[in-house]
């Protein structure tokens, strides 16, 4: 190879090596990573980080409870903007199980010695009742699926008067292997409630290892 031939290659090998560099610099370190990993009590969960409701969230580690969001219905991430249709978000708390009451049986053994006796059919097959206003629920009427509501129980703040502003929201509950999972989204959702149950069971069944 004659000497000009050799500092061509080499010149062309430093420019090769620079751009390298400059590439993974560009596309690897000062990218944000798409997934995160959480630890929380005994569970492991991998999610997209676009699912994370704060800073915390979209980090990882381990967290003594992960916060996420998606848009209903397709339960596609929410990403930070929360203010564009509001009434879509669905708000995601995960914990660690509760070994003294799976949330099947909560409508039994907690809710149904606070509930009023009256009872009322609503759009999409549920029965609504009111707690009973002396109680811990006093504020909030509860959902469910007949006959007992161990398919889907909800309970939703009863809308205040005179209204003060606040938006009313649902809670409903399930468990996941060893996390209980927690929805928090708006009544309008209410007559999708199936839709809205499995779609927010089978995002949590991906996520969770």
């Amino acid at each position: 190879m004659g000497k000009f031939a050799l500092k061509l290659f080499l010149a062309l090998a430093l420019a090769l090596g620079a751009g390298g560099v400059w590439l993974f610099f560009r596309d690897g370190t000062s990218q944000v990573p798409s997934f995160a990993t959480a630890r929380i009590g005994e569970a492991t969960v991998r999610y997209s980080v676009a699912y994370g409701r704060s800073p915390g969230d979209r980090e990882g580690g381990r967290l003594d409870q992960l916060n996420l969001a998606a848009r209903f219905p397709d339960f596609s991430p929410a990403g930070e903007d929360l203010t564009a249709r509001p009434d879509s978000i669905v708000f995601i708390r995960l914990d660690p199980a509760d070994p003294s009451l799976p949330p099947e049986e909560r409508m039994d053994k907690l809710y149904a010695r606070f509930l009023e006796p009256d009872e009322w059919s609503n759009p999409g097959g549920l029965m609504m009742r009111r707690f009973e206003p002396t109680s811990p629920f006093g504020r909030e009427e509860l959902y469910y699926a007949p006959p007992e509501g161990r398919l889907f129980t909800a309970r939703c703040t009863r809308p205040a008067q005179p209204p003060d502003g606040l938006p009313e929201t649902c809670l409903h509950d399930f468990r996941v292997g060893k996390l209980d999972v927690q929805i928090r989204f708006s009544p309008e959702l209410l007559p999708e409630w199936e839709a809205l149950s499995e779609s927010a069971r089978a995002l949590a069944r991906r996520v969770v290892q």
